[in-house]
């Protein structure tokens, strides 16, 4: 992430200052930050003209915590950390439920992989 921010600093975010030396990472019009609902809007108006999906940016932080625990099942803290949930247990009552997709697609993976192993002996 660190060096995805560094890009936009140092690429984009200059164009965005229009000349003003004010220190917000995504600058507004009058030498202010970008208020939080318009900048919001302008995001999921973009997603939305480019791929035709109707995306909000808390939807984003939802995929995140998925991404992320699929990749890292079990890992909750990290999920809370990402996300600055306050506690653990707020993390895990929403996303836990995701473990249970993750796992029935483990077991069909073992399923499978145990047949075809066996089709294969035969």
């Amino acid at each position: 992430m660190t060096k995805v921010i560094e890009e936009y600093a140092h690429d984009f975010r200059p164009s965005l200052m229009r000349g003003s030396n004010e220190d917000w990472l995504f600058p507004g019009r009058s030498n202010d930050h970008k208020e939080k609902l318009s900048f919001s809007s302008q995001i999921v108006e973009r997603i939305q003209a480019s791929t035709g999906l109707r995306v909000t940016v808390h939807q984003f932080r939802h995929a995140a915590a998925a991404i992320i625990l699929k990749h890292r099942p079990g890992e909750y803290e990290l999920v809370r950390r990402i996300l600055a949930h306050k506690s653990v247990q707020s993390t895990m009552a929403f996303y836990c439920s995701l473990e249970t997709t993750q796992a029935s697609e483990i077991f069909t993976d073992i399923v499978r992989r145990r047949l075809d192993s066996e089709s294969r002996a035969t």
